[in-house]
């Protein structure tokens, strides 16, 4: 399939997830105050979406996992790039828990498919058993962002753009939200890494 991102694009991708990836061997064994008690925030309602491996994934799949939720776009150049870096950087802090996973939704579905999805997930050298990208009806993942994550979504009018939150949120094993992180930022992330593992701590 040819890749109709810019080459610069991933090039600055790339160079995220490098630093990212040693950000994570540093960050990677220090705790902090993730075990202290969590705010419950909504919870997350049933859903089933096509992952990117054209496997429909049901809700249920998340039942007892701890799991952070992003929303992006592959033809996104702005957040999505840094937001990815850092899912990148959970991914590598995360990856001897074996119940945590990763979970990427496409606010772009149409151009989003799930052979798209798979090409960027290999641009992003995300593990498969631990993060998934999905992708489905609009109507759906709007509903599932708004309501369900409380996250904006936006169409931009007379614009190929789509605005969306910048947030990563956390879930609990039982579908709770119990908290909400720039995912652009560093700090951010490292503070939901800590929130996690004292959620999976109780499990």
């Amino acid at each position: 399939m040819g890749d109709p991102v810019s080459k610069p694009v991933w090039f600055v991708l790339a160079a995220l997830i490098a630093m990212a990836t040693g950000l994570a061997l540093i960050t990677g064994m220090s705790t902090g105050r993730g075990e202290a008690q969590l705010p419950v925030l909504g919870q997350v309602p049933e859903f089933e979406l096509t992952s990117q491996h054209d496997r429909l994934v049901h809700s249920d799949e998340l039942s007892g996992k701890i799991w952070v939720a992003d929303l992006i776009f592959t033809a996104c150049s702005g957040p999505c790039l840094r937001m990815t870096s850092q899912m990148t950087r959970v991914q590598e802090s995360m990856k001897e828990w074996d119940d945590f996973r990763m979970v990427s939704i496409s606010v772009d579905p149409e151009r989003d498919t799930p052979e798209r999805l798979t090409w960027y997930a290999e641009q992003t050298m995300a593990d498969p058993d631990i993060w998934i990208f999905l992708t489905g009806e609009m109507d759906i993942i709007r509903s599932l962002a708004v309501e369900g994550l409380k996250l904006v979504v936006e169409k931009e009018e007379g614009s190929a753009g789509i605005l969306h939150s910048d947030r990563f949120v956390l879930v609990d094993d039982t579908g709770r939200i119990r908290g909400y992180y720039d995912g652009t930022d560093p700090d951010a992330v490292d503070e939901m890494i800590r929130a996690a593992r004292g959620l999976l701590k109780t499990l």
